[in-house]
């Protein structure tokens, strides 16, 4: 009765514009209201996908004042997350590039349905196969969970990792057949909250607290660089060529 489950439900794939975003932090600031909450599975309505990340339609040819609507609602989303009071279990059953890595890299615990045969998900920061990167603060949590080196690489290329390779690096915590993500993270969601809470949530911000605090003092900045960047003639005709591409398909 202490775990509740936030579910993603944006179809087609969850994206993450601003209106997904501040429903994201708002679902889990009610559930934090709630002191008998504990912990939260994170997941989607479609097992396919946690989320394909950002909204693309917010990045091409916005509008300036809702594009910093629209940053500012994914940091929070992010400052959200990571810094809840709650445990947070990521629970992947398929595809989670780009920021839907995001939402997984800041859960406390990631769960991963396993490669079946030939079928599989895919979980990495990609954004560099669209032409964009990700945010510094992104990068470095990425960092963060995988390593300098590897993260670099990953970055760079834009790689998409299997379950297992996920699993090799890091980036993910535990494999389990697709029939099970949602029962093993209800069963780790669970350990997670028999933990003394005020011994839960020290633990956690040893770990997060400084990196929390770098990006809400530098909210501003973080989000007119990325406005100068995305707006770039170079950026922006390189998403217009993806989203065609997206568009034939």
């Amino acid at each position: 009765n202490n775990v509740a489950n936030l579910i993603l439900n944006r179809p087609p794939v969850n994206s993450l514009s601003l209106e997904m975003c501040t429903e994201i932090s708002n679902a889990l600031k009610e559930l934090e209201a709630k002191k008998e909450i504990q912990a939260v599975i994170l997941r989607s309505s479609n097992p396919a996908i946690l989320s394909a990340g950002l909204d693309l339609t917010e990045l091409y040819n916005p509008n300036k004042e809702r594009f910093e609507q629209f940053w500012t609602s994914f940091q929070q989303v992010f400052l959200d997350l990571y810094g809840s009071r709650l445990a947070v279990i990521g629970a992947i059953e398929g595809h989670a590039p780009a920021a839907g890595c995001m939402l997984a890299m800041a859960c406390d615990y990631r769960i991963m349905a396993a490669s079946d045969g030939d079928k599989f998900g895919t979980i990495g920061l990609n954004e560099a196969q669209f032409g964009i990167a990700a945010p510094p603060w992104l990068g470095q949590l990425m960092i963060r969970t995988i390593g300098f080196r590897q993260a670099e690489e990953a970055l760079t290329l834009g790689t998409l990792y299997s379950p297992e390779a996920a699993l090799d690096i890091g980036l993910v915590d535990k494999l389990v057949h697709k029939d099970m993500v949602l029962g093993t993270s209800q069963d780790v969601a669970a350990k997670f909250a028999k933990i003394p809470p005020q011994a839960r949530v020290a633990s956690k911000m040893l770990a997060r607290k400084e990196y929390l605090d770098e990006l809400i003092m530098s909210r501003d900045s973080d989000t007119s660089h990325a406005r100068d960047f995305i707006c770039s003639d170079v950026v922006q005709a390189g998403l217009g060529k993806y989203l065609a591409s997206l568009k034939r398909k």
